[in-house]
């Protein structure tokens, strides 16, 4: 048998230089030495690791009858945060695998597990873990990054910022990374020069934005799909899918990719529980009081370059979720239809990012389904697309949630 210790320090260059994510990259130090010190010089910030970008606040607090710049109480702290899922395996069996999800505290460089779909730590473990201890021996298993999501965080408890809907990160080959996210009221903005700045031509309201060859495009509430420019105008890109949907759901849409092709993921709200109200706000708008702050002059705005727009305030149950509807855009007759089954692939339809697994490689998953949950804090429930059943964990024999669930831990 080939002494693996002995590969020259060349060809363990490259090997190195094409790890993905920093559980890689120790696993692959942990090997003996002669591979340690292959790379000891290596910039580990280079794995799993995203720039440090820390903003204002896009959501703000007024403090006036008239909302001015000068009123303005901006809150400090924002900052860019990764987190990656991973396909995790035992190195005895490969075949199936569990899915768990992580970012890294920028301070300790610990991981933190998370809820695999929300940013909530994960409630059942130790909250993080430490790579660099013993507490598990990353040998026995193998990690394999499958998919990033950005969150713009805040203060100690790593909380999500207000008034971000979707945050990405656009990544430019030999220049600096774009931010884009969509705010809580649909629009879409960009970080420039530190401040929030509003995409030209916006006339919808949007919920999606994907990442395809170095182009960005965008999907609005109606199904509309947009491209977005390097210079950051907006354009019409493709049909829509609005004509298809029967029931006009007010149900968030999302962009999927599952094996190569790009499919619409409709949610489907029981619009009996929505009750809401909207205010808008300019430079002499009498501002909105909620009642339940102690000072009565305080209301919540998102704030940009254009001016000053009040969040929308809901009084409402939590939504629920009664379904979804999937559409693939056919070719031929250039339109989107809609679609039963998506085979052996599942949806992960997190609160950062949607994504699809295939389904006979994670223990208990279910094909032609999505995995979501209906809030942040709400517990994970997967919806069957043949049958249009939803089955929430609590309230099942787990065995369909047991990919979420590492023995491990």
């Amino acid at each position: 048998m080939s002494d693996w210790s002995k590969l020259p320090e060349e060809l363990l260059g490259v090997i190195a230089a094409r790890l993905f994510s920093m559980v890689e990259f120790k696993r692959f130090r942990s090997i003996c030495k002669s591979w340690r010190a292959s790379v000891s010089g290596t910039n580990k910030n280079l794995f799993l690791s995203c720039p440090l970008i820390k903003f204002k606040p896009l959501q703000c607090m007024v403090s006036s009858i008239q909302a001015n710049e000068q009123s303005l109480g901006l809150r400090y702290g924002p900052f860019l945060s990764r987190a990656a899922f991973f396909r995790v395996t035992l190195s005895s069996s490969r075949d199936q695998g569990w899915l768990i999800k992580s970012d890294k505290d920028l301070n300790s460089g610990k991981f933190h597990l998370l809820n695999s779909l929300s940013r909530l730590a994960l409630r059942h473990s130790c909250k993080r873990i430490d790579l660099s201890c013993k507490r598990i021996d990353l040998s026995e298993f193998i990690f394999s990054e499958i998919q990033e999501a950005y969150a713009v965080l805040e203060g100690k408890l790593r909380k999500t910022a207000r008034g971000f809907q979707r945050v990405f990160l656009v990544r430019v080959p030999g220049g600096d990374h774009r931010v884009l996210v969509i705010g809580i009221d649909g629009v879409i903005r960009y970080w420039k020069d530190e401040s929030w700045m509003r995409v030209e031509g916006q006339v919808d309201q949007f919920s999606d934005i994907e990442l395809e060859r170095g182009l960005t495009y965008a999907l609005d509430t109606k199904g509309s799909v947009w491209w977005i420019s390097s210079s950051y105008d907006i354009s019409r890109f493709g049909p829509s899918i609005y004509k298809n949907i029967t029931n006009r759901s007010s149900g968030e849409k999302r962009f999927v990719r599952c094996r190569g092709v790009l499919y619409i993921v409709d949610r489907l709200i029981d619009e009996n529980l929505l009750k809401r109200k909207a205010d808008s706000l300019n430079g002499n708008a009498i501002v909105h009081i909620w009642n339940n702050f102690p000072n009565p002059h305080i209301v919540d705005v998102l704030h940009d370059d254009v001016g000053n727009v009040s969040c929308e305030v809901f009084e409402r149950d939590r939504p629920k979720t009664i379904g979804f509807k999937v559409y693939k855009m056919d070719d031929e007759l250039v339109k989107w239809v809609e679609v039963k089954s998506l085979g052996d692939n599942a949806v992960m339809m997190a609160t950062d990012t949607c994504f699809s697994v295939l389904a006979h490689e994670f223990y208990g998953c279910l094909p032609n389904s999505i995995y979501f949950t209906d809030k942040e804090k709400d517990e994970i429930k997967v919806f069957k697309l043949d049958d249009g059943s939803i089955t929430t964990m609590s309230k099942s024999e787990k065995s369909c949630f047991q990919m979420f669930v590492p023995s491990f831990l």
